[in-house]
């Protein structure tokens, strides 16, 4: 199957031919899925706002709205572009791909996607609201369901969360003791005033994008989740 130094070695080896347009689609695809609004927020704590370019001020403020409109804009374009980001990794195990690869989401089926990555969303969000541990555990068993939206957007909801659920059995644990794995550079991250823990995620999204690459191929379904 696999282990953790493998797919992390196979991860920097990636990185050492294409970091810096990983860097890109993980920073955009993370500005606007919401993901480093916390981080990002943090920063503005200690940074003037002259440093701060007042777009980015304004797309921070944006996806960081309690309200509704933030809650659409996550629904109908943060979770497509966290499609996007996935297809953009799964090419760049073989090739260079287009940084336009992160907005591939919104090509093909793209309701459907919106409607499968919402109804992920909400089963975790459930899960999480009824018991914390088997929250985390519902979140791990759908993970794969991102990669799996970025090579066949057409999946049924019932086929992209069988298959997930296929490819993570018995592969729970290891999925999160890859995640602690990086703890430590992005606790190192942080102390860089958050700034450094973006530089992480090109090498933790690779890792994770090598270990689906591996399952996928594990659960013998590879008609279901051919290129588009």
């Amino acid at each position: 199957m696999w282990n953790r130094q493998q797919v992390k070695e196979q991860a920097k080896q990636i990185m050492k031919r294409n970091y810096w347009k990983m860097f890109v689609v993980a920073l955009i695809a993370g500005i606007l899925s919401g993901d480093y609004v916390t981080v990002i927020q943090t920063v503005q704590d200690f940074v003037p706002d002259v440093v701060m370019p007042s777009m980015f001020s304004s797309i921070l403020s944006f996806l960081s709205m309690g309200s509704i409109v933030g809650l659409l804009f996550s629904i109908f374009i943060g979770n497509v572009i966290v499609v996007g980001k996935s297809r953009y990794f799964i090419k760049n195990h073989d090739v260079n791909p287009e940084l336009g690869e992160i907005f591939s989401g919104f090509k093909g089926n793209y309701l459907n996607v919106v409607k499968i990555m919402f109804l992920m969303n909400l089963k975790i969000l459930l899960w999480i609201f009824l018991f914390i541990v088997p929250g985390i555990i519902k979140a791990y068993e759908y993970s794969m369901i991102p990669y799996l939206l970025a090579e066949n957007p057409s999946l049924s909801a019932s086929e992209a969360f069988s298959l997930s659920k296929q490819m993570t059995t018995g592969q729970k644990m290891d999925l999160f003791i890859l995640d602690l794995s990086f703890l430590g550079w992005y606790f190192l991250g942080f102390l860089c005033f958050g700034i450094g823990a973006l530089f992480v995620q090109p090498y933790d999204v690779a890792a994770f994008t090598e270990v689906y690459l591996i399952l996928k191929e594990s659960v013998k379904k590879d008609e279901c989740v051919t290129d588009f």
